[in-house]
């Protein structure tokens, strides 16, 4: 395990840089958005030529209701923590991080003007506990448009493929070309026909790159019967976003950094502009970690609130962002202060190196 100590601010603030150039086109494709998909187990087509037809003034249209908008994804099969460890065995503990050329880098981001939900559940039925706003809150809203800050997005679900509204969101951010963490409790388990849509750097109803710069997602592997402390999923995206803009690097919690004031939390939480601009908590320590499940709770008293499900918890080593822990959500334990909590430790690395050794 690597044990090197994350920096402070003041320490990382060296490794910003103005940005170099312009985003790759690939991120704005519409071919990255518009895609259609057929139901599972839906009958043929009434229409053999296709299921597209034109409509008023000429424009074309979906005259097939079992062809929808998105890759629909069947059930996902549930795995343990045991299954991905002796996948991974031989893995480092630590992963890297990869920044583009191209992209501005800054351990701040620009604080940007604010602007002024469905209920989840785990995979074993609980409710997902509230989260808390710890006064004051120290939450602040930002651009982002800065790496690491733009490798963070909101993802939108639709329990049902073919239904014409996502049900909820929740946050992820990509931790390969192919791949993003979130929560578990973010995946419709049990669903047989479900899509999600991943918006990296989503800012005012698009991603600061453009309407394309989105990826439908594929797949999806995560926990089963999960605990807060291995609440944690990745899911595979259709187009490899993680190449133009870069991605966290990861490593496995260390107990003596506790009491460190070096992490950051950001996400889109609904009750800040309802979740159409993101929010960060910075630098603040995380002040206990507890084996809970397959995984480590990671207990801090940063402010979240939902929407922020899936966050990455991060700091700085080396000049890397570095993940340790994906924000599941809050606890008010008898005799205890509030607090919020991440899912960690190996658990975690464990899933990350599987997901980039399955889905480069």
């Amino acid at each position: 395990m690597s044990n090197d100590r994350p920096e402070a601010l003041d320490q990382i603030v060296a490794w910003s840089r103005p940005q170099q150039g312009a985003p790759p086109a690939e991120l704005e494709d519409p071919r990255n958005y518009l895609v259609f998909d057929r139901l599972p187990g839906a009958e043929a087509p009434d229409d053999p030529s296709g299921p597209f037809a034109a409509g008023p003034e000429g424009r074309m249209t979906v005259s097939d209701p079992a062809t929808v908008l998105g890759v629909v994804v069947g059930a996902v099969e549930t795995v343990t923590p045991e299954d991905v460890a002796s996948e991974v065995a031989d893995a480092a503990t630590d992963g890297p991080s990869y920044i583009p050329d191209w992209t501005a880098v800054s351990a701040t981001p620009p604080i940007a003007p604010a602007a002024e939900r469905p209920v989840l559940v785990r995979r074993n039925g609980t409710r997902v506990r509230p989260e808390w706003v710890i006064a004051p809150d120290a939450r602040s809203a930002y651009y982002p448009n800065t790496y690491p800050y733009s490798v963070v997005g909101r993802i939108f679900v639709w329990p049902d493929a073919a239904a014409p509204n996502w049900a909820w969101w929740g946050t992820g951010s990509l931790i390969s070309a192919r791949a993003i963490l979130t929560a578990s409790h973010v995946v419709p388990w049990g669903s047989a026909n479900w899509k999600a849509l991943f918006v990296p750097a989503y800012y005012d109803g698009a991603s600061i790159h453009g309407a394309w710069a989105a990826s439908w997602v594929t797949n999806a592997h995560g926990y089963s019967s999960h605990a807060q402390g291995d609440d944690m999923a990745v899911m595979r995206l259709d187009v490899p976003l993680g190449s133009s803009l870069g991605w966290f690097g990861f490593r496995t919690y260390h107990p003596g950094w506790e009491d460190l004031s070096v992490w950051t939390l950001p996400g889109y939480p609904w009750d800040k502009d309802g979740g159409n601009r993101p929010w960060l908590h910075l630098n603040f320590p995380i002040i206990d970690d507890d084996d809970d499940g397959a995984g480590v709770e990671l207990e801090y008293q940063a402010d979240t609130e939902g929407g922020q499900s899936g966050a990455p918890v991060f700091a700085w080593f080396n000049g890397s962002p570095d993940v340790v822990g994906t924000h599941s959500g809050g606890e008010n334990n008898v005799g205890e202060p509030r607090q919020n909590v991440a899912a960690g430790g190996n658990a975690l690395t464990n899933l990350l190196h599987w997901a980039r050794n399955n889905w480069p």
